[in-house]
């Protein structure tokens, strides 16, 4: 992984040259008192200044977090903010190296993190995060979202806080399917028959059908999660393993001939995480596209879009015997279980996850505030309503399995998923060593 960039700011008081020549060695004393005379007020204010290191992702849009940090120290002037900027979601698995690694050193740094939503239940069960329920009233709990609540717990206890959260979608070219008369798909035939059907009449070599992610990657697990869904099934029940049945043999089947078979992914998508797979598609060279929210703003900014104005969304299809499926996905907070500053590292986190906050980066960046309030904001309505749209999307979304032992799962499901996308082995022997191995892990 690329290393940590770290940001902070710091004031160093100065003495002049001439002020000690004039005051000379004897002077010692009379050179401490024209200093603390002229500098009290600053040695003060950095003997009581407390640093609060947050370890946070870098977004895929502007960083909206440096103003925000500064909004924060003005509000607080005895808090200073020390930045460590992560890599991207896309580079999870480089994310969550680093968390493990510098959490369990137990040093107090990072006072406070972002994590993907999927590793709460594992640094909560390894006692790595700190338990929040001190700070945080039952009423205040019931301002965001209950399901959100819910994956920041862990055996009852609160060990992480809602910042943002996300979800799958389907993105089409709306003024190709209004072309042909096409309605946005609801059932994955829908979906196949409508992209064939474009690529073909519009005859341009460039375009693409469908566009996902099959990157042997945390999104690969993603996408696993969303088209097992669609066919009824899912990967834990009772903490049992459940993909190894007609479910999983669908959904898997289906992943492949997309690309072999339909022919409306190319096998590039191999190679794809989130931007790779949705450059193509603001480009004007996809017809449809499964992708996170952050997606939309990106779509109709004219500076990095070919098709402003030409992009609708809807749910993910389905199977017959399915339902829409929307992976919940989105990075919360946390506090080191170490932290030498659990007051001033809650300030910090509590700002973070307020009303003004959430709405700022909803309005700069297009994460989906976790806090229901904010989405009947006016001028969030008026300037994103894709993203106020989404609200009852994610009372319904289905995370991926909550385990302590999902790191060890998701590379399980990674690599048995990516070996029958890649025609390295049949769907059936993929799913009989995913599901060995995911019992060897659970059991």
């Amino acid at each position: 992984m690329s290393q940590p960039t770290t940001r902070t700011t710091e004031t160093q008081p100065t003495i002049s040259r001439r002020t000690v020549l004039k005051t000379g060695v004897a002077g010692g004393a009379g050179l401490a008192a024209i200093l603390l005379s002229r500098q009290a007020p600053a040695v003060i204010a950095a003997q009581s200044q407390v640093t609060v290191s947050i370890a946070a992702i870098k977004t895929f849009a502007q960083d909206p977090l440096p103003p925000l940090f500064a909004q924060f120290e003005a509000a607080n002037p005895t808090i200073k903010v020390k930045y460590i900027e992560l890599p991207t979601p896309s580079n999870s698995t480089e994310i969550h190296q680093y968390l493990v690694t510098n959490l369990g050193a137990k040093n107090g740094e990072p006072d406070v993190f972002t994590q993907d939503c999927i590793w709460i239940s594992e640094f909560g069960a390894a006692g790595l995060s700190a338990k929040l329920d001190e700070f945080v009233t039952d009423a205040v709990k019931q301002a965001y979202f209950p399901g959100l609540i819910d994956a920041c717990s862990w055996q009852g206890k609160l060990v992480g806080w809602p910042w943002y959260m996300d979800g799958g979608f389907l993105y089409y070219r709306d003024d190709l399917l209004k072309k042909y008369g096409i309605q946005p798909p609801t059932s994955w035939d829908e979906l196949v028959s409508a992209a064939q059907e474009v690529v073909a009449k519009e005859n341009d070599p460039q375009l693409q059908g469908f566009l996902w992610q099959a990157k042997q990657a945390e999104v690969l697990v993603c996408d696993w999660v969303e088209f097992l869904g669609s066919a009824g099934g899912s990967v834990l029940t009772d903490n049992k393993v459940t993909i190894n049945n007609a479910a999983g043999q669908q959904a898997l089947q289906f992943m492949v001939d997309l690309i072999y078979k339909d022919k409306i992914t190319p096998v590039a998508v191999l190679t794809y995480d989130e931007e790779p797979s949705r450059r193509p598609f603001t480009a004007g060279d996809g017809v449809f596209l499964r992708n996170w929210s952050y997606v939309y703003p990106i779509a109709e900014d004219p500076t990095q879009s070919k098709i402003v104005g030409k992009v609708g969304y809807s749910p993910l299809p389905h199977f017959p015997d399915g339902k829409s499926t929307s992976c919940l996905g989105g990075y919360q907070f946390g506090m080191n279980a170490s932290t030498k500053h659990p007051q001033e590292a809650w300030k910090l986190l509590d700002f973070l996850s307020s009303p003004a906050t959430q709405k700022d980066i909803a309005l700069k960046v297009g994460f989906a505030p976790t806090r229901q309030a904010v989405y009947d904001d006016p001028e969030l309505k008026q300037k994103n309503p894709f993203l106020v749209g989404l609200k009852d999307v994610f009372l319904g979304s289905t995370p991926r399995p909550v385990s302590p032992y999902y790191p060890q799962m998701s590379l399980a499901m990674q690599s048995g998923l990516s070996t029958a996308l890649a025609q390295k082995s049949s769907v059936k022997q993929a799913l009989d060593d995913m599901a060995s191995n995911l019992n060897n892990i659970v059991g």
